[in-house]
């Protein structure tokens, strides 16, 4: 039978609660940096918006800074949990020495990978930009419209653009390339592949990759508004938020693997001896 929303997150507390002070450890280590420095841009974004705009060199610079830190520490948090989880579905716990290794192994392809699917983005990005363009085009040209007598028009091209084509585009996109971090971490591939792999697996799957990707996208968007407003909200939410992030590697690792059980892919002699024994019921029935 296949899982709902409630099974995964149940089965990903479990996970968790196996090797708590493994999750802990490694969310000290990556995640709760990485909340505190995303809710830190943040504040900084939006309380000191007129002084940085004095200094392009300044909001350029910042922001380069922001996404190198983000990224590395973002790729050691999805390889050392993913491995960690995923290990723990078959029973095979491991400790932190090992998770932290697998660092090594992979995060250039990961970061290939992610490279490759900036690019896809940006390719759809780019199309938008020019459907934009053409739209005013023939609004101007062939409408007969002043676009500096109707300021309005070009925002509202682009709002019902943006939820026509580029907002379901862009969802449809994330659902079908969700596992793409995950198969980098567990098959050990690169490029393209984990692309073609993760539409391959969501197939079957996608009402509740969608809905996890929901959850865990209002719930972080929430907490980063809040702590717009001082810098102790910032420091009080950043463990929560480190706490939410840890959840949705793991929730995203269990789906994973619910995913190649719906596909045939994972086989008894995949479990070993464990199966019988598990400690964790990955399908419920």
């Amino acid at each position: 039978m296949a899982p709902n929303m409630w099974n995964v997150l149940s089965e990903s507390k479990s996970i968790v609660n196996s090797q708590p002070h493994h999750y802990l450890t490694l969310s000290l280590i990556f995640l709760l940096p990485l909340s505190f420095l995303s809710l830190l841009f943040q504040f900084i974004s939006k309380n000191f918006q007129q002084q940085l705009s004095t200094n392009p060199t300044t909001i350029i610079s910042l922001y380069l800074l922001f996404i190198i830190l983000s990224c590395i520490i973002a790729f050691g948090a999805v390889i050392t949990i993913t491995y960690s989880v995923f290990h723990a579905c078959f029973n095979r716990p491991v400790k932190l020495k090992e998770a932290l290794k697998s660092i090594i192994t992979s995060f250039f392809p990961l970061l290939a990978t992610a490279t490759v699917a900036f690019v896809v983005f940006f390719f759809i990005f780019f199309l938008f930009g020019l459907l934009i363009g053409l739209v005013l085009f023939l609004i101007t040209y062939l409408g007969h419209v002043d676009l500096k007598t109707n300021p309005n028009l070009v925002a509202l091209c682009f709002m019902v653009l943006f939820m026509i084509v580029l907002l379901p585009l862009v969802t449809y996109l994330l659902v079908n390339l969700s596992f793409m971090k995950i198969i980098v971490v567990v098959e050990s591939s690169w490029g393209f592949e984990p692309l073609r792999r993760s539409w391959k697996l969501v197939k079957g799957m996608k009402r509740l990759v969608l809905s996890t990707i929901l959850l865990f996208g209002f719930l972080e968007v929430i907490l980063l508004k809040i702590s717009c407003y001082s810098l102790v909200l910032v420091l009080v939410i950043s463990p929560i938020l480190a706490i939410l992030m840890l959840y949705n590697i793991v929730v995203n690792t269990v789906l994973y693997i619910h995913c190649k059980e719906k596909h045939g892919e994972v086989a008894d002699v995949e479990f070993g001896n464990e199966k019988d024994g598990a400690n964790l019921s990955l399908i419920p029935v």
